[in-house]
């Protein structure tokens, strides 16, 4: 009971510390990352940004519903107002990435761009276990995450608090490259395709489909003589 307590403070500390910055974040993260509108380019279907913020992400793409979900009240809200002033149709939804109010099997592809690593161990697990729930088999998604094994961060605790200017502290862990993919390996992904790590680990995984038994083929019977 007591962890569940300490868990739940520090969630809400978090939630009113990103509502706190966000007007400032919307002018600050404006524009996707190129090797994010590349995984989009082409893609069809409905597709999620996990941990969307002020819609930093948002692109114009065809024959594709977009959903946007955040934990940040505030942020879903800019991310509206970013969807209107790019003429970009969006679904939002304001929830934890530990617990998605969708459907099982329900997106074609999704994007976690710089939201697992705001997530505490505890948090990641669910939150992993949620993302391969909601995807369909075959689907698949790109994390980024920021890189431990870089000079910025080499000496680092794993945790890690960095304020921002008198709005409160943003909660950060820091991954190592085969950490952050066996956290998703453990819930039945597999990784399609990795980017040599630089300021953030960035690849691509795959929801797996259900595998078909080969047919069994009864051995014959041998003729009498």
């Amino acid at each position: 009971m007591i962890k569940k307590i300490k868990k739940k403070i520090r969630v809400q500390n978090q939630q009113k510390v990103w509502d706190a910055i966000a007007s400032r974040w919307y002018k600050y993260k404006v524009k996707p990352a190129e090797h994010t509108l590349n995984f989009l380019k082409r893609k069809k279907g409905r597709i999620l940004d996990l941990g969307s913020g002020a819609g930093r992400n948002l692109a114009k793409l065809e024959n594709t519903e977009l959903y946007l979900t955040d934990f940040s009240p505030k942020m879903v809200r800019l991310a509206k107002k970013r969807a209107k002033e790019r003429k970009i149709k969006v679904i939002t939804k304001v929830a934890p990435m530990e617990k998605l109010p969708y459907k099982d099997n329900f997106f074609d592809y999704s994007i976690a761009i710089a939201s697992f690593h705001c997530l505490n161990p505890e948090q990641q697990i669910k939150a992993a276990k949620e993302l391969f729930r909601v995807l369909k088999p075959g689907a698949l998604a790109e994390i980024a995450v920021w890189n431990k094994n870089t000079k910025r961060f080499k000496n680092a605790p794993k945790e890690k608090q960095i304020a921002w200017e008198d709005k409160g502290k943003r909660y950060y862990y820091l991954f190592d490259e085969n950490e952050i993919h066996n956290l998703f390996k453990k819930q039945g992904f597999t990784i399609k395709k990795r980017f040599e790590p630089r300021r953030n680990i960035i690849f691509i995984l795959q929801k797996p489909k259900p595998t078909l038994k080969k047919d069994y083929k009864k051995p014959k019977n041998k003729a009498k003589e």
